[in-house]
C-alpha cells in the first residue's frame, strides 16, 4: 500500500465523516450514486479513487477534485476546511 493511497484513503474517510456520514459508508455511497463495493476499496487504500467517483462527490457535496484526488485544500468550502483542519494544516 503506497503512502499516496493511504493519504487519499485517510482524506476520504475524514471527508465522509465531516459531511455527516461517519457511521454510514453505505448511505454516503447512496448519496453519491456509487455502489459500496466500488467505493470501499478507495477508503481501504486498495486502489486510487477514480475521477468519476471524485466527480460524483463534487457534484453532490461540492468537494473539489483537488482535495479528493490530490489533497490540495485550497478550494475546500470553509465549513469542510474547519472540520478537516487536522488534515488541511
Amino acid at each position: 500500500m503506497s503512502d499516496i493511497l493511504k493519504a487519499q484513503a485517510k482524506r476520504l474517510i475524514a471527508t465522509r465523516g465531516a459531511l455527516g456520514y461517519a457511521d454510514s459508508q453505505l448511505e454516503f455511497c447512496r448519496q453519491i450514486g456509487i455502489e459500496k463495493n466500488v467505493y470501499n476499496p478507495f477508503e481501504k487504500a486498495k486502489r486510487p479513487i477514480t475521477v468519476d467517483a471524485a466527480r460524483k462527490i463534487k457534484r453532490r457535496f461540492l468537494v473539489p477534485l483537488d482535495w479528493t484526488i490530490d489533497g490540495d485544500p485550497a478550494y475546500l468550502p470553509n465549513h469542510l476546511a474547519r472540520k478537516l483542519g487536522h488534515l488541511v494544516a
